[in-house]
């Protein structure tokens, strides 16, 4: 493998760091098998989204992976990326599309067009064993099924009722029914038939729950921002549910007292035992509701996008956008909130996707 040499000292960065090697030019073999995607969503209408990947055994990472694998760039407002087996579905949500590229490699091999405002995908299987994927949206309105492998469309679903627009956002799929968080205006949490494409209930949640996670006792906790004093309808304080998935009983469990805050990113740990998300800095709480007292990793005037927590050792990765104009940096830190190190990726780090253990 060729390495472009670094000229910088390990001095103690802001997260008390080293740089990271960068991956050499077009070409280079690079082994995508252990470790990290991170999207970076870049800049609106400069279609410079882009895929980064870092390699904790090596500490090695490897940027703008798609476009040096395909020679065409992402495209514009890469939103999120979901892995299914050896296939990395990338949502680039102003260009309306859904790339199918090659989680080994990054290389192209199918794409699904004709979206209003795709937001997120997952797959799963319905009756019968076919194998479907689903898709959110922001505007449209509706839900779309699709083939994941032909690209093509099977059925949609309408969640906007009479008068009322809901979008679509995070999903969670659990046991054949999907989970969708109605972001945009919405205080909803609908619950699909995926054998059916029937919305058989809705559970209301704080207003805008923009992530979820479910925990080690099948419970499915939602973050919810609250809104914004900008928006066309009222802010509401910032909260958390707890909701039965059998049941479907919500529970709220933590409302903000401070109306300016907006947390989000919304993850659990490895063990199922612990939250954590972004506020003011990386926060760390227990499912008993312990930890809101302050942040595990203050922001210290770095503006933190994103969060992610590696499944297999709980390593937490935290995108900084930095002024969101030019490239910004992961910071990476242990579960107690020690740093570990960092490197910089393409223009704002919007998510991580873990390459599963048993693939590793």
């Amino acid at each position: 493998m060729t390495w472009i040499p670094t000229v910088i000292p390990c001095l103690l960065l802001v997260a008390g760091s080293c740089e990271r090697q960068q991956a050499g030019p077009a070409g280079t073999d690079f082994d995508f098998s252990k470790g990290v995607f991170i999207l970076c969503e870049g800049q609106f209408l400069a279609a410079n989204a882009s895929v980064s990947f870092f390699n904790p055994q090596t500490d090695s990472v490897y940027n703008h992976a798609f476009r040096r694998a395909n020679g065409v760039p992402l495209g514009d407002v890469a939103n999120s990326m979901y892995l299914s087996g050896d296939d990395a579905y990338i949502v680039v949500n102003n260009s309306g599309k859904i790339y199918r590229a090659g989680s080994r490699d990054m290389l192209y091999r199918s794409k699904i067009t004709g979206l209003t405002s795709p937001r997120y995908l997952v797959t799963g299987e319905v009756a019968g064993g076919a194998r479907r994927a689903w898709i959110s949206d922001l505007y449209s309105g509706y839900m779309l099924v699709v083939d994941p492998l032909a690209g093509t469309r099977v059925d949609s679903i309408r969640i906007s009722r009479s008068g009322e627009r809901l979008s679509s956002e995070q999903m969670v799929l659990h046991e054949g029914e999907l989970f969708v968080a109605c972001w945009s205006y919405g205080r909803q949490v609908l619950v699909i038939d995926t054998s059916t494409g029937e919305i058989t209930d809705s559970i209301e949640v704080g207003l805008q729950p923009n992530s979820m996670a479910v925990d080690g006792e099948g419970h499915l906790w939602v973050l919810s921002d609250g809104g914004y004093s900008y928006s066309p309808i009222p802010q509401e304080h910032a909260s958390l549910c707890r909701i039965d998935m059998k049941s479907r009983k919500a529970e709220t469990m933590k409302v903000w007292d401070d109306l300016s805050l907006s947390p989000s990113d919304l993850c659990i740990d490895e063990t199922g035992d612990y939250l954590y998300f972004l506020s003011d800095g990386v926060y760390k709480v227990s499912l008993d509701m312990e930890g809101f007292s302050g942040p595990l990793i203050p922001s210290q005037d770095r503006q933190f996008y994103s969060l992610g927590v590696d499944p297999s050792d709980g390593t937490l990765y935290v995108g900084d956008a930095v002024d969101y104009q030019q490239d910004g940096r992961v910071y990476r830190y242990r579960p107690d909130g020690s740093a570990i190190d960092s490197f910089r990726v393409g223009v704002n780090p919007c998510g991580f996707y873990f390459i599963p253990s048993a693939q590793r």
